[in-house]
């Protein structure tokens, strides 16, 4: 996007006003948002049983005390199977989802295509549909540092980490959720639970009396939460507090800004794309990356917000079937975004954000494997109903943040001119 020459401070005050406003709006927005939600009735499937979650409770504390008692008496003993321990079939099995694993893993493209395969078989499997969702943000994310905004605000090093994380979280948490899917697909194929294996894709402890509950007594919204408490342990130690990612990354102002700004937002198109308009938008924005409670209850509350009302829910699903994930924002509001790059002295009021195969290669992951991160019960205190939140419309909020970019981009913009001069 090419913008008109004018002196730094009319985009600097543009941009305070912007901001200003948008703290404006949160705050009408939370109060509407109240009014709204006491009207709303649950959808069925949000339904949540508090005596399964009970029993399922006591067999992962049972699953605490034998780790302690394992590590009390130092056991080596691999947690996986031998080979010989495992039927011929059982050990196809493993390969097959090992090699699917392998191949779905190389990018966001084919992990996101494929949490939404998954969920059109299964539709059950509630977590695969609120993954695909949030995977396509995380495509949108990465896209976004080399777009016309985070490139010329963000220096190239930054931008490098910044997508490396991004992609590093996505990778891990594919590698240990997708084989607990496929397991699932496997075991009604067969008519068995296969459950027992879990251990052989080095998956939690955590989550086997999940998994094994879900198939006597199949509860979407019990096995959802779990796989958001899951997922986000994943990736807290190995990823999140990482020294290199916290360094080079999270600890960054540029970072930190993004939730200040509001710019960490998580989005779900209710519509078909709109070629002259905003499609409506519902969503969250995160503000505490870094904090592991933060980012769980976050999850909970953007999977509550998919599946609480038909309205939502169906609406995600539209946009789903109807438009194929290619990492550019253009997928959801063409009426602000191209895919395609502008030509040097062309104007355009569309901004370019890139498809991703076209700005990045498939990454060769280093080893993803990690130790089972539960070492206590202290998970259990998120095991509870989700509660969908009081106010989620993100179209406003939506075009509000990216006129703060074009706010910011102008004044940096004007003001590396008014250096040059």
């Amino acid at each position: 996007m090419n913008m008109t020459n004018q002196p730094p401070w009319t985009s600097l005050v543009r941009l305070i006003q912007q901001l200003l406003g948008t703290s404006k709006e949160l705050i009408m927005q939370k109060i509407g948002g109240l009014r709204h939600s006491l009207k709303l009735a649950p959808h069925s499937t949000m339904e949540w049983s508090d005596l399964q979650t009970e029993h399922v409770t006591e067999n992962i504390q049972r699953a605490v005390i034998e780790q302690e008692r394992q590590r009390s008496i130092n056991c080596r003993k691999s947690i996986t199977l031998e080979p010989s321990a495992l039927s011929r079939k059982e050990r196809q099995v493993i390969q097959h989802i090992e090699r699917t694993v392998t191949n779905l893993n190389k990018n966001n493209l084919t992990r996101t295509t494929a949490y939404y395969r998954i969920y059109e078989s299964y539709p059950e499997l509630h977590w695969a549909l609120l993954a695909h969702m949030v995977s396509r943000n995380g495509g949108w994310n990465m896209t976004d540092l080399k777009g016309d905004y985070i490139e010329s605000v963000m220096n190239r090093e930054d931008r490098h980490w910044s997508y490396r994380l991004l992609e590093r979280c996505n990778a891990k948490i594919f590698h240990d959720a997708f084989p607990q899917l496929m397991l699932y697909a496997e075991s009604r194929r067969l008519g068995r639970s296969l459950f027992h294996l879990l251990p052989q894709f080095r998956v939690s402890a955590f989550m086997k009396p999940i998994w094994d509950s879900f198939w006597v007594q199949p509860n979407s919204p019990l096995l959802s939460v779990a796989l958001i408490i899951n997922e986000q342990h994943v990736i807290e130690g190995s990823v999140v507090h990482h020294p290199e990612y916290q360094q080079k990354v999270i600890d960054h102002f540029n970072f930190k800004a993004h939730g200040w700004l509001q710019m960490n937002q998580v989005v779900f198109p209710i519509s078909s794309p709109l070629l002259h308009a905003p499609t409506p938008l519902v969503g969250l924005a995160l503000e505490k990356f870094q904090d592991l409670s933060e980012r769980i209850e976050f999850g909970k509350q953007l999977y509550a917000l998919l599946f609480h009302t038909e309205q939502v829910l169906e609406g995600a699903l539209r946009f789903a079937r109807s438009t194929p994930h290619t990492g550019s924002r253009a997928d959801y509001w063409p009426h602000r975004f191209t895919d395609r790059r502008h030509s040097a002295g062309c104007s355009s009021m569309l901004i370019y954000s890139p498809k991703l195969n076209e700005v990045y290669q498939d990454e060769r992951h280093a080893p993803l494997e990690q130790e089972d991160w539960l070492q206590n019960d202290d998970a259990l205190k998120y095991l509870n109903k989700p509660a969908a939140p009081l106010s989620s419309d993100m179209t406003s909020l939506h075009e509000r943040m990216w006129d703060e970019l074009t706010s910011l981009y102008a004044w940096n913009d004007a003001k590396r001119e008014h250096e040059t001069k």
